[in-house]
């Protein structure tokens, strides 16, 4: 379990204040509740969503894992001004989730909220949808992005992205394997329903497994935490507290 002090059948009755949860016959659907604030990941977000993988895990009846979204923006990544000190990586939330997982996106991906879409098994996108990886303006850079982003599409083009940061739309993101399936926002619940019973026919030990051993040959837990590290170093920096001071004044950074 990633929260050791969390009781699974103390989750239905869990104040939850960032997330809005709706359980159905076979799936859990998450839906990120911080619009005013971008739905960037605080640090009771990010241990809201553990204590979500947590349930979804234990409870047999949970056969898929769904994220959504309130607002304009999907996510905008870690809040700069909280960043977790807890001993949870964002990207340890989805990765040890061993159910299928779909992101459901309409509003704009910022930063680490694409650690979200590339982590889900399947994700449906609307067609006016912006991605943008901005970290290096603010003097940081998306380590946990550019691993998972690695597993689906060449690393020089992985790279470049990360580097440069400039705007995907709908349709590069689709050409680019960050997402699966382009909709209008009327054709979601149609496309949700048909994933959810697909998904459903699969034996669950069968689905569990193979899962567990993708995370095995696909994700190394050290390297995730020297990436973690890496984040570390660079969020006290210089460049760090220049970035982000031209981002609010709305200026192009100085860097030295």
């Amino acid at each position: 379990m990633l929260i050791k002090d969390q009781k699974i059948e103390d989750f239905i009755n869990h104040d939850f204040k960032f997330l809005k949860i709706k359980i159905g016959d076979s799936f859990l659907e998450i839906i990120l509740n911080r619009p005013e604030k971008k739905n960037a990941l605080n640090r009771l977000m990010i241990r809201e969503l553990a204590i979500c993988t947590d349930y979804a895990n234990a409870t047999k009846k949970i056969r898929v894992v769904i994220y959504k979204s309130i607002g304009d923006t999907f996510c905008s990544g870690l809040d700069l001004k909280e960043l977790s000190d807890e001993n949870i990586f964002l990207a340890d939330i989805f990765n040890k989730l061993h159910k299928p997982k779909i992101a459901v996106i309409d509003g704009n991906v910022h930063a680490g909220g694409v650690l979200i879409v590339t982590s889900c098994n399947y994700a449906i996108c609307t067609n006016e949808v912006m991605m943008t990886l901005p970290e290096v303006k603010r003097g940081l850079f998306p380590f946990q992005v550019m691993d998972s982003l690695f597993r689906i599409m060449s690393e020089k083009k992985a790279l470049d992205w990360c580097i440069r940061g400039y705007n995907l739309n709908a349709q590069q993101c689709k050409e680019f394997n960050i997402i699966q399936e382009l909709c209008s926002v009327e054709k979601i619940d149609e496309i949700l329903k048909t994933l959810i019973e697909e998904y459903s026919l699969g034996s669950p030990n069968a689905i569990k497994n193979g899962l567990k051993i993708f995370e095995e040959i696909y994700i190394n837990d050290h390297v995730i935490k020297r990436l973690n590290n890496a984040l570390d170093n660079l969020k006290n920096s210089d460049d760090v507290i220049e970035g982000v001071s031209a981002f609010k004044e709305k200026r192009l950074p100085k860097w030295k």
